[in-house]
């Protein structure tokens, strides 16, 4: 049962005594909030993005792929995507290491054959073989590659200068080789090879 006196009771205390503090903000108020929130703008929350280590900057992360026999590496920053082959389309009078053309996903990607490139016999198609697409100066280029292995992170001062071995030698596409479980790596400039 709904006591009724006992309801009226109440509204009446609730009637007689003080209202809470129900008032609109002033402008005071508002500017003193406005000026707090700026006052710690643009910091950085404790906990929630942790800054790089200093071993960290001096880091880069490389994709390794195979080529023929050889290991080489790129760095994975321009890197768009790995897909898998798909028939290229001759363009008319282009380079002899340009392969053709595809279009993925709506974009145009200017196939580079970088075997010849970098002097490596030519190979068929395997299950294992991908397609590395790179972003380069706005547009997409990509190139056939063996096989993808996983990405790694190496010490910039470990990449060191390619020992020659005959002076005719290719060099010009070569940034420096990594030594990486138990094998060397061959740390390819992007930016030279994809000119």
């Amino acid at each position: 049962m709904v006591d009724l006196a006992k309801i009226r009771k109440k509204a009446k205390r609730a009637a007689t005594s003080p209202a809470p503090d129900n008032r609109q903000p002033t402008t005071d108020d508002a500017a003193a909030r406005l000026e707090a929130f700026l006052s710690t703008a643009g910091q950085k929350r404790a906990g929630v993005v942790e800054e790089p280590s200093p071993a960290a900057k001096d880091e880069i992360e490389l994709l390794t792929f195979l080529l023929g026999d050889e290991r080489y590496a790129i760095d994975i920053d321009a890197i768009a995507e790995i897909v898998s082959p798909r028939p290229a389309t001759p363009v008319p009078n282009a380079g002899g290491d340009i392969a053709g053309i595809i279009s993925l996903r709506g974009s145009i990607v200017t196939i580079i054959d970088i075997r010849a490139r970098l002097k490596q016999p030519s190979r068929t198609a395997s299950k294992e073989t991908r397609l590395i697409v790179v972003r380069d100066r706005g547009g997409l280029l990509g190139f056939e590659v063996d096989r993808v292995l996983r990405p790694a992170r190496v010490a910039r001062a470990s990449i060191e200068p390619q020992p020659m071995i005959h002076p005719a030698e290719e060099s010009y596409y070569i940034r420096g080789v990594t030594h990486r479980e138990n094998a060397l790596t061959i740390v390819l400039d992007l930016a030279k090879l994809l000119e």
